[in-house]
């Protein structure tokens, strides 16, 4: 018996389709899980989208908070410079008002003392007397504002009145030399006229010569009438 006769014949029915079916049905099922693919992962975009989203939204809130807190701190930071600028301003004027009560505190001293001096003086000294000298410097390099104080001390019950002279000692081109007020100045006599009770102040400017170098001041003060008395003081230069 041959082998060829060994072997059995299948009967395979004809099934007119199927493999187009097969194929149809593989494609259907390719592109239905596409789809729920796609689906599933546009929802997990959506979701994360979402996420991302509120995150942001967040992020905005804080940003705007902070905005609103760095606002707020500018503000009091500018109140507390200005607060300090103000500080400072009325530091300055409480210090210029202190200098300034404290200048008028010693002025109203010294005048005090003046008058205490012209009314009752420590010593036994009475009458005319040259009480001060002050020449003061001016903008014009030879120009000086001058102030001679005269005062009548102790007994000053009635009016004195007299003359008085100021001198001017220096030198001038190695030769020393005197200069009365009245040929350095607008003072037009030798001798300026004064009365008063208790003290008079005779003030004005004078203008030195270039060459002349000032060393010292002669007050001449001459009383007339009942009271009559000479006083006679010098001093040194002081500008």
């Amino acid at each position: 018996m041959s082998l060829r006769s060994k072997e059995k014949l299948v009967v395979v029915p004809h099934r007119p389709g199927q493999r187009a079916r097969q194929t149809v049905f593989f494609i259907v099922s390719s592109v239905a899980i596409a789809i729920v693919g796609f689906i599933a992962g546009e929802s997990r975009l959506t979701i994360q989208y979402e996420d991302v989203a509120q995150e942001r939204d967040a992020l905005l809130q804080e940003l705007q908070q902070l905005s609103e807190s760095d606002v707020r701190h500018r503000q009091e930071i500018a109140n507390l410079e200005r607060g300090r600028a103000i500080d400072s301003q009325a530091n300055q004027t409480i210090k210029s008002t202190i200098k300034e009560l404290e200048q008028e505190v010693s002025q109203l001293k010294a005048d005090v003392s003046f008058y205490k001096n012209i009314l009752a003086p420590a010593d036994n000294t009475k009458g005319l007397q040259v009480q001060k000298l002050e020449i003061l410097n001016t903008s014009d390099s030879n120009r000086y504002a001058y102030k001679v104080v005269l005062t009548q001390v102790a007994n000053n019950k009635r009016y004195i009145q007299g003359v008085v002279a100021v001198n001017f000692i220096g030198s001038k081109g190695g030769q020393k030399e005197i200069l009365p007020l009245r040929d350095i100045s607008d003072v037009k006599e030798l001798g300026i006229k004064f009365k008063f009770r208790y003290f008079q102040d005779i003030a004005g400017e004078l203008i030195l010569p270039d060459d002349f170098t000032p060393e010292k001041v002669q007050i001449v003060a001459q009383a007339r009438g009942k009271k009559n008395t000479r006083v006679e003081q010098t001093f040194d230069w002081k500008s």
